[in-house]
C-alpha cells in the first residue's frame, strides 16, 4: 500500500472553489465546516483572524458586543478596554437594546 496522499483529480479546483467561497461568505458555515476547512486549506493564523472578525461582524445580533470582539480581534486594545467598560455598565444596569422595527 502507497503511504503517499493521493491527488484527485479536479481536487485543486474544488479547493479553489471552497477558499472562494470561505473568504467571500465565511458567516455561511457551521462552526464546525468553518474550523474544518480552515485546517484542510490550512490557512494562515492571520487569515483564520481575518474571516473569524468578518464572521462575527456579519452575524453578531448585539452591536455593542460584535464591535468589542472585532476590536478584541484585530488588537486595538484601548479600543476593547473603552468598549469592555460600556458593555459593563450597560450590563449593569440591566439595559437592552430594542429595535424599532
Amino acid at each position: 500500500m502507497n503511504d503517499q496522499l493521493t491527488t484527485l483529480p479536479g481536487s485543486r479546483k474544488a479547493q479553489e472553489r471552497k477558499r472562494a467561497l470561505l473568504f467571500s461568505r465565511p458567516e455561511s458555515f457551521s462552526g464546525e465546516e468553518f474550523d474544518r476547512l480552515c485546517d484542510e486549506l490550512e490557512l494562515s493564523l492571520a487569515d483564520v483572524g481575518d474571516l473569524i472578525a468578518k464572521r462575527v461582524e456579519r452575524l453578531a445580533s448585539d452591536r455593542l458586543e460584535r464591535d468589542l470582539l472585532i476590536a478584541f480581534i484585530e488588537g486595538r486594545d484601548s479600543d476593547a478596554e473603552r468598549l469592555t467598560a460600556i458593555l459593563e455598565r450597560r450590563n449593569a444596569l440591566g439595559l437592552r437594546v430594542i429595535s424599532g422595527s
